[in-house]
């Protein structure tokens, strides 16, 4: 019997962990270290069932090889069942079992955004919450967000990027570009986001999708895509890319472009997204929802559902990252949000499934208020972070008045380990907001420390009364849909029951 790697499975391993994901089921599973010396018998290549079972038979000394091999043949088994792993008597086999993603099914990843399994395995059924306490002691790299270029060729009125960079702009050298992912690649990262200013503005952007491809990396894109040209799109079929996100604001172009201040913008990033899915590449929407096109959320989602796309959306805007708010005169009133909030709430799926129906965070806080204290609020610093295309070095893509270091004049990964405000970001836990803890709204609460930051000239513990507002908006209007029948929510079981 032959096994081997799909090829939109991911792994990871160290000395304490061993973990794997699969970008087109979006399943993933930690494992401790007798699971991490499994999964380091799985590669791309094929390898026979003998030659994995002789190689840890020289590791798991004490143990039979029989009962090795039927350890390692349950540890398989299922992993292929969840199509991390591809089983089969021949070579050809495995290659016509290797699943890619298309349109033409019902595609988990163009649905849902669902990390749970079932398996018979003993591995942490959230890998998120794992990782969160286990990097507190020493943090690990995994997701880089990575602007290539800082020019772009739209003028969104909402943007957090000051216009002045844009007009400004300039490319990372490609040479510089390789030799931050082989670092990054050294340290263990797995995910790896291209996005500007305009990703595909870089001249050498698919060489770049090429060499993470190379890198064994999991590979997403941020882009308007209305520079996306024919060619372009064989290479990112054949780069595998996990997903390609732009933003569609409405499907009526005087109101899309009306915001991107670019005429015809609209229908070429239309184009795109639907060149896009004719190739079978996975495509986001993300609408972001301001004044100018409050009303037209809706459509998007009907565009996006009518091929299969998902779409999301985010209307609490931030300020720009140079601290200048004059974008937030965009920002919806109370009024016109709990308008948007109705329409979501009645229309979009995903709003519904990831929003409303998620494990709410109080009822982990009833469990062990101590530890529940003791969580980040948020990832930056800890798992991710962003590098700009002159190379600073800042927490997430929005925090660019919050230099880390800059990877010119060091190591990503001397940043990474020693830089002291990345060391700041990481005593900040969920008890570094006591208000919050307290707060009836507290599970509605889209709580952000770079919205902060940017709002109110550098302070990432001053929250706007504007968030907490909308996280109460949005408590009211769950609860009332819940108790007309139209969402079943957890957040309200007990208080119904």
């Amino acid at each position: 019997m032959l096994f081997k790697q799909s090829k939109n499975s991911f792994i990871r391993s160290t000395e304490k962990y061993g973990y794997v994901t699969n970008q087109l089921t979006k399943f993933d599973r930690v494992y401790n270290s007798t699971g991490a010396e499994f999964l380091r018998m799985i590669s791309r290549e094929p390898r026979s069932i003998k030659e994995a079972i002789e190689h840890l038979l020289t590791i798991f000394e004490s143990v039979t090889k029989e009962e090795l091999t039927q350890d390692f043949l349950e540890f398989i088994t299922d992993l292929s069942i969840h199509k991390f792993v591809i089983i089969g008597e021949t070579v050809e086999e495995l290659e016509t079992q290797d699943l890619d993603f298309s349109y033409a099914h019902n595609n988990p990843k163009t649905l849902t955004n669902n990390y749970y399994q079932e398996t018979k395995q003993q591995v942490s059924m959230s890998t998120q919450d794992y990782f969160l306490e286990e990097v507190q002691g020493t943090p690990k790299i995994s997701s880089l967000q990575f602007e290539l270029s800082s020019r772009c060729n739209e003028r969104c009125i909402h943007c957090y990027i000051p216009n002045e960079k844009k007009n400004h702009g300039f490319d990372m050298p490609t040479a510089k570009v390789k030799s931050i992912l082989n670092e990054f690649a050294a340290m263990g990262g797995l995910h790896v986001t291209l996005s500007g200013g305009e990703a595909f503005m870089h001249k050498d952007l698919l060489e770049i999708v090429m060499y993470c491809r190379e890198k064994d990396l999991s590979i997403s894109i941020l882009s308007n895509l209305i520079s996306l040209k024919d060619d372009d799109i064989p290479v990112l079929k054949k780069a595998n890319v996990s997903l390609v996100q732009t933003s569609l604001y409405a499907v009526e172009p005087e109101i899309h472009d009306a915001i991107t201040t670019v005429p015809g913008s609209c229908e070429k990033t239309k184009t795109a997204i639907e060149k896009l899915v004719a190739a079978d590449i996975p495509v986001q929407i993300s609408c972001p929802v301001m004044k100018t096109n409050k009303d037209a959320y809706i459509n998007v989602l009907k565009y996006a559902r009518e091929r299969q796309i998902k779409a999301q959306t985010d209307y609490i805007m931030m300020a720009r990252a140079d601290f200048s708010t004059d974008n937030l005169e965009q920002r919806l009133s109370y009024e016109e949000t709990e308008t948007l909030l109705r329409g979501i709430i009645e229309h979009d799926i995903e709003f519904r499934k990831e929003t409303l129906k998620k494990i709410p965070k109080s009822e982990l806080m009833i469990l062990d208020f101590e530890a529940f204290k003791k969580q980040p609020l948020c990832g930056v610093g800890y798992d991710n972070c962003c590098i700009t295309a002159n190379g600073d070095v800042y927490p997430c893509a929005g925090w660019q008045n919050y230099v880390l270091g800059n990877v010119y004049k060091q190591s990503l990964k001397d940043i990474w380990e020693n830089n002291e405000k990345i060391k700041e970001l990481r005593t900040i836990t969920e008890s570094s907001f006591p208000q919050c803890l307290e707060c009836e709204a507290f599970d509605f609460c889209a709580r952000c420390l770079v919205r902060n930051f940017n709002e109110s000239n550098g302070d990432m513990f001053k929250i706007n009364p504007v968030f907490c507002e909308e996280a109460f908006l949005l408590k009211r209007l769950a609860e009332e849909y819940h108790n007309k029948g139209v969402i079943d929510s957890p957040f309200f079981e007990k208080k119904n029951c």
